[in-house]
């Protein structure tokens, strides 16, 4: 096999052996392959395929394992640990969050969980005058509020329904149509909430996964519910989930729908 119709020289050369090696690695990111196997994968020719595989088992990038097979090496676990350690969330969804207030002129709101409650991490203020009055710090039951519901789109219906318990709820009908309720919100991807008592307050949420897949945030809008109608509802909630999609790209989770991007989005003109 040729690998190439014209020879590069120099830098170019340097480039191209550097972008080749990196297809490499990620070609063994689902499973474990043999040269051959690799070769026909990235266009290459055994003999080039081999040489950048032992460069890199060499390094620790990439692995050897049984059967003439090579894998992803312990130098990138250690390098991925290493970043995994070192990402900010709030300074990774800032400007996720301003974008999103920007665009729908309400206030955006980060969050991970603490327990049995939701801990408030950043905000990032909206156009609106009225403001809703959730503060970094701020801790709530998490099922309780939009953003905490978010947070517990993995658990399982006796978890959900210990979490409810634990606000005060003691009819059994209820709780069931409150998992019940939680489903549909998992289904479509984000929450809708409507505050229990008179504050009026109608929240968006959505959750944030890391390169785990483990949902470690959310991020959520609210405002009093008139400004959130139902036609407003169905245009804002996916903006939601789309931005806690694009934040969780960032923090390296590999999106099985990644086509929609979150930095720019457009309102209907009957949005605010």
């Amino acid at each position: 096999m040729n690998d190439s119709t014209e020879e590069p020289s120099g830098a170019s050369r340097g480039t191209q052996t550097l972008m080749r090696g990196l297809d490499l690695v990620e070609a063994l990111r689902d499973e474990p392959l043999r040269v051959a196997e690799l070769a026909r994968t990235l266009g290459l020719s055994r003999t080039t395929t081999h040489r950048l595989a032992a460069a890199l088992v060499e390094r620790g990038y990439v692995a050897q394992a049984e059967r003439g097979l090579l894998t992803l090496g312990p130098t990138l676990l250690q390098l991925g640990f290493t970043a995994h350690r070192r990402i900010d969330l709030v300074r990774v969804a800032r400007s996720r969050m301003e974008a999103l207030s920007a665009d729908t002129g309400l206030c955006v709101f980060l969050g991970r969980r603490d327990g049995d409650h939701s801990l408030h991490l950043d905000r990032a203020a909206g156009r609106q005058r009225l403001e809703v009055s959730t503060r970094p710090g701020d801790r709530r039951p998490v099922a309780k509020t939009g953003l905490g519901k978010a947070l517990l789109f993995d658990e399982r219906d006796d978890g959900l329904a210990r979490l409810y318990r634990a606000t005060g709820a003691d009819d059994g009908a209820k709780i069931d149509q409150w998992v019940a309720d939680m489903r549909a919100d998992i289904a479509r991807g984000h929450v809708i909430h409507d505050s229990v008592g008179n504050d009026g307050i109608r929240s968006i949420a959505a959750p944030i996964r890391d390169v785990s897949g483990e949902i470690v945030a959310a991020i959520g809008i609210a405002t009093a519910a008139q400004y959130l109608t139902p036609d407003k509802v169905a245009a804002i909630g996916p903006q939601v989930a789309a931005t806690a999609r694009a934040i969780s790209r960032d923090l390296g989770y590999a999106d099985p729908d990644p086509s929609v991007p979150a930095a720019s989005f457009s309102l209907p003109p009957s949005l605010p």
